[in-house]
């Protein structure tokens, strides 16, 4: 029988606030009516309209500068409005009312041109050439003043010859470390002959500290590395001394009560002890009662039983008894047990051991106190969904186990359901109809995931992870009945340095199908093989390889590339009855983030794969084929209906081919804060791509892959959104218009002017998260 006294139920609502998206839209129209924004600036006084940095090298990037300017213009939404210099401005104006204090609060005020902010300016470029090697370099400015009350700000920076490093040398007088000074010396991140850099300066003086504390020096810390800069001797050569300074060392007597000089000790790990029920908010109620000692790590609890097996729990501990204290492991143990997701805090400290006539050597007893987390929820979860178009409903029940065999491992078992309003392909007068719901699908899900690779022996430094994942579904459509059966093996690396690998094997999709007799009435009239075996009961026996790598940190706003490559491959494995899907696969999906300041970025992405079917199979199954159109893809078509190539969808039927390219620009801005802490996001962006066959197919013409045609049968479309971030989950609005449409005529594919624009044009996509 499970445990159910950390049972807790979760039920997730999603509710966008109706006031606040009113509040929005109100906004947007009454800061269209700011189109001039500057026309409010005071006589005399001049709006900052447009800072320019024009360096006479390219020796350091002007991006680098940008951040240290004091002056900055009134930041745009969506690149090019300055909606919060507007509202603050219709805010700001005429009779104070109390909506208006309500405008102010969210916008602007505007940034007019201040001669102290642009002389900090000049003086945080100094530095900033200082701080590289330009000792030299000179800062100036200059200001043009515009008929419409916008200034341009230029600063002229004028690098002068740079300072290299002569040469670097490293001392210490301290005993210990002075046996390391020659390895740090010839490891040294500072290179004679390259420039000046404090950066790397802060690096080198950061790596040493943490290779020293790896050395067992525990009360070690990056203050007492100090260096000093000799630059007397000409010709722009710098030579730099490092020095690890002793405890007490170059430091007023007075201030330390004329403490003596001492060398740094090493620390050797005397006693391992963890708890794991600890309880931050009642300590007296945490006091341990029982002890185990498992290989050499004294395990406490309160008495209530053991919330992890001792096994697994001391194989996420790299900390050893006797051992020289090393930062690294104790920075990967408390990752490890942070990443067993059965504890909601971990607390690791040390005490250091009294030296006394008994005990004379340096000793530090490690304490690691674990507060668990439920070990048990469900979760129940509805929502509305819009499919290119296709207006539905969903929902699902769901049960979680984050520790169902004491070991973190993790089971989830979710039943799903949903109704959706899809067209009818057949255009046959049966169909039916729940409310107006025409399609319905259902299903449960059961997986199991733990922490190892079974047979195989990982380092734990990879984090092995295997997943196992069984489930069935049941789809209910107009024109067809199918049951999918699926299950699959996941195995996961994560190696150093952002790299993911995940291996299936194996993946076995069953999938039955029943075609309702208009629908195959349908496809026997368009006589095309390809497009009956695209729904053709099949199963598809497959191996998957998956690689992922990223530099993204959610702890900060840097720059960021992720990129995903997978390949599939599915022979025959199995001698069945059911006709098997044989194919290869590979597609990728490469996005690189840009951030353009605090409230605005920018995504690139580009997409692209192609899919091989051989021998039995004259094409890939419909749910491995590739589609373009939707919420995630070319969003001024809805899913599946655009292409192959410059093919007219003439017969309602959903399109896929062998071969996509899709390429994505996507521009960011926050738009406010609301009390609750809900953030509202604007976006703009323009999409391109298509699908297309590898072979001709007579019943869609022009839908073959040809790289000579390829750019001119790129479907375009363009359009805004908005974004509410709830911080646990993003809802997604797009309203898109196609811009380039390859179906029509070749002279004729740009949209507009050829026609005029109506609200008919507009696709609009409702989804959960960000697009890419």
């Amino acid at each position: 029988m499970p445990n159910y006294s950390n049972f807790a139920i979760v039920e997730l609502k999603i509710h966008v606030p109706n006031k606040s998206v009113l509040l929005l839209f109100a906004l947007f129209s009454l800061a269209f009516t700011a189109c001039n924004p500057a026309r409010n600036i005071p006589e005399g006084k001049y709006l900052v309209g447009r800072n320019i940095i024009i360096p006479d090298s390219n020796i350091l990037a002007k991006e680098e500068f940008e951040p240290l300017i004091r002056l900055n213009p009134n930041r745009k939404l969506i690149g090019f409005w300055r909606f919060h210099l507007g509202l603050y401005n219709i805010g700001n104006h005429g009779k104070d009312r109390w909506y208006k204090k309500g405008f102010r609060r969210i916008g602007e005020e505007p940034v007019l041109v201040d001669s102290l902010a642009i002389d900090k300016t000049k003086e945080q470029f100094k530095l900033f050439l200082n701080k590289n090697g330009f000792f030299n370099g000179t800062v100036s400015d200059s200001i043009k003043y515009k008929k419409n009350k916008r200034a341009v700000i230029r600063y002229y920076i004028h690098f002068d010859k740079p300072y290299n490093i002569n040469s670097i040398a490293y001392s210490t007088l301290d005993t210990g470390i002075t046996y390391f000074t020659n390895e740090f010396e010839r490891t040294s991140l500072i290179k004679p002959g390259e420039r000046f850099n404090e950066e790397i300066l802060d690096e080198e003086r950061e790596r040493i500290t943490n290779a020293i504390k790896d050395r067992g020096y525990y009360f070690f810390n990056r203050n007492y590395i100090t260096y000093s800069i000799d630059t007397a001797f000409g010709s722009n050569q710098a030579k730099v001394y490092l020095y690890i300074n002793r405890i007490n060392e170059n430091i007023d007597p007075k201030l330390i009560n004329n403490e003596s000089i001492t060398d740094h000790q090493t620390f050797r790990i005397r006693n391992i002890y963890v708890q794991t029920d600890h309880n931050p908010k009642n300590p007296a109620l945490s006091i341990p009662t029982d002890t185990v000692v498992y290989k050499g790590i004294n395990i406490l609890t309160t008495g209530k039983g053991h919330i992890i097996r001792n096994s697994e729990l001391v194989r996420n501990i790299f900390v050893s008894s006797d051992e020289l204290y090393l930062q690294e492991k104790l920075d990967y143990t408390y990752r490890k047990l942070q990443e067993l997701n059965i504890f909601k805090f971990i607390n690791i400290y040390f005490k250091e051991v009294p030296v006394d006539q008994e005990n004379k050597k340096y000793l530090l007893d490690l304490f690691v106190q674990l507060t668990p987390s439920d070990q048990q929820d469900m979760t129940l979860e509805s929502e509305l969904t819009n499919t290119g178009g296709n207006v539905g409903i969903a929902g699902s029940i769901g049960y979680r186990n984050k520790n169902i065999f004491k070991g973190a491992e993790v089971l989830e078992l979710k039943f799903k359901g949903g109704l959706e309003a899809l067209p009818n392909f057949n255009d046959s007068v049966e169909d039916k109809k729940l409310l107006f719901f025409n399609t319905y699908e259902i299903g449960p899900e059961l997986s199991l995931a733990f922490k190892k690779i079974p047979l195989f022996k990982f380092s734990p430094y990879l984090n092995p992870k295997t997943s196992i994942n069984l489930g069935f579904n049941y789809q209910e459509r107009p024109d067809y009945r199918r049951s999918v059966t699926n299950f699959s093996i996941n195995y996961s690396l994560f190696l150093p340095r952002r790299h993911r690998f995940i291996f299936t094997l194996p993946e076995i999709n069953s999938v039955k199908v029943k075609l309702s007799p208009g629908f195959e009435s349908k496809l026997d009239g368009l006589n095309d093989p390809r497009l009956f075996y695209t729904y053709a009961t099949h199963i598809i026996s497959s191996v998957r390889l998956t690689y992922i790598n990223t530099n993204q940190n959610i702890t900060t706003t840097r720059n960021f590339i992720f990129f995903r490559i997978n390949t599939e491959y599915a022979p025959r494995l199995f001698q069945i009855d059911l006709k098997p899907a044989e194919f290869f696969k590979v597609d990728f999906d490469f996005s690189y983030h840009h951030a353009v300041n605090t409230f605005n970025n920018i995504v690139f992405r580009v997409a692209s794969g192609v899919g091989l079917p051989f021998g039995a199979s004259s094409a890939l199954p419909f749910e491995k084929s590739f589609f373009s159109g939707g919420a995630n893809s070319i969003r001024a078509w809805s899913a599946r209906t655009l292409g192959p190539g410059s093919y007219k969808n003439t017969v309602n039927i959903e399109q896929s081919g062998d071969i996509k390219v899709e390429a994505n620009v996507e521009y960011r801005s926050e738009i406010l804060k609301l009390s609750n802490g809900i953030i509202i996001e604007g976006a703009s962006f323009v999409d391109a791509g298509n699908v297309w066959t590898r072979n001709e197919d007579i019943s869609r013409p022009d839908g073959k892959f040809e790289l000579q045609h390829m750019v001119e049968e790129l479907g375009i479309g363009g359009g805004f959104g908005l974004r509410f971030n709830f911080s646990f989950f993003i809802l997604r609005l797009d309203a898109a218009v196609k811009l380039r449409d390859p179906s029509l005529e070749a002279n004729k594919r740009w949209v507009y002017p050829g026609q005029k624009f109506g609200i008919s044009d507009v696709t609009f996509n409702l989804a959960i998260g960000y697009p890419f």
